[in-house]
């Protein structure tokens, strides 16, 4: 098999702004924010809090949904992820909020930090900058500093580390520096496999790239921590590459989503299943996977699967965001979209500013 055009560099014009290298520097961002919050780790207010509450949107939100899937087995108090102006009735003083904002910008972050004052609940954050980490600083809560210039969803690795960090500071879990390291090295291991530079032929993600493209793409997992790197694919499938894309994990999808295949008619000849697998999926849930790839391939759909490596969770979880990222990035040169260009984000930023103070 020769090397089909599209998907060798060098990109130029079709990636104008760099998003091939950012994705192919994950192991150099997962090393500089170990040694960022080795220098200034967590300062965590007051006594261990009852519950954690993670603010935040988009690529923002996403590393607080990946430690909290990493560590649901073992977090002696809930962990919540909230995308929303508000907080639930159960963030109150007593627990911690902890804002995450790459701008520092993010409207909906905002409004949280401030509900989160008037409730008397304590705060920390992170961002690059902007106006949350102004107000944080202005009422000397810690703020992890996350670096500026990334797309947020670019900017990942630079905050899960930290965020990864943030449950061995209040002595929830072991701190997560080792697995990160073997993430890193992992990473850059695999990087001279599926990164740009190793041609289509021998590179597992560009040949899932070709075999996806122009097909609607289903994501489904186990729960837990694959559960949420299926939602970071998705979330990587709809930026990047511009596809609707969705994700489902068992066992409740055998409860409701599988019923949707049943449906005769040439749509599913069309779609595309990517299973993603764990060596630790436990019995029960194997064989939920095992019977929906069988069922859904009957039902027309082409079904591959992609499995975790390494040694612990969290670097396996680590290196399938890696394997995301790139086939996102494929999808969207096959395709002939700019991976960076989130154009309909800012038409709709426009219009909600326009429908509020209109003219």
């Amino acid at each position: 098999m020769s090397a089909t055009p599209g998907l060798e560099p060098p990109y130029g014009g079709r990636d104008p702004r760099g998003m091939a290298a950012l994705i192919d520097a994950i192991p150099e961002h997962i090393e500089a924010a170990l040694a960022r919050t080795d220098a200034a780790p967590w300062r965590v207010p007051g006594a261990a809090p009852e519950l954690v509450a993670v603010g935040g949107m988009g690529g923002s939100a996403i590393a607080a949904e990946l430690t909290g899937a990493l560590g649901e087995a073992a977090f002696p108090r809930p962990w919540l992820v909230v995308r929303d102006y508000r907080w639930p009735a159960c963030v109150r003083p007593g627990a911690l909020a902890v804002l995450s904002s790459n701008s520092g910008n993010t409207e909906e972050t905002l409004a949280l930090e401030r509900v989160a004052r008037e409730r008397g609940v304590a705060v920390v954050g992170m961002a690059s900058g902007g106006e949350l980490a102004a107000r944080l600083r202005a009422a000397g809560d810690h703020v992890q500093a996350l670096p500026a210039g990334f797309p947020p969803r670019a900017a990942l690795f630079h905050a899960w580390v930290p965020m990864s960090r943030l449950p061995a500071a209040l002595g929830w879990a072991d701190d997560a520096g080792a697995d990160w390291r073997e993430a890193a090295t992992l990473a850059r291991s695999r990087r001279a496999t599926l990164g740009p530079e190793s041609p289509e032929p021998v590179n597992p993600a560009k040949r899932l790239a070709r075999a996806c493209a122009g097909r609607t793409i289903a994501v489904y997992s186990g729960t837990g921590p694959l559960g949420a790197v299926a939602l970071r694919w998705r979330h990587q499938l709809n930026e990047n590459a511009k596809v609707l894309s969705s994700c489902a994990v068992v066992p409740e999808l055998n409860h409701n989503e599988i019923v949707g295949w049943q449906g005769a008619g040439p749509s599913h000849a069309n779609r595309t299943v990517i299973v993603l697998r764990d060596p630790e999926d436990p019995a029960e849930v194997a064989m939920r996977l095992d019977l929906t790839a069988e069922y859904t391939a009957r039902r027309g759909a082409a079904v591959h699967e992609i499995r975790a490596e390494g040694a612990s969770r969290l670097a396996r979880m680590a290196t399938l965001v890696q394997f995301g990222d790139y086939l996102s990035l494929y999808l969207a040169l096959l395709g002939g979209a700019d991976p960076t260009d989130i154009a309909s984000i800012d038409e709709f930023k426009r219009r909600l500013a326009a429908a509020r103070h209109p003219r």
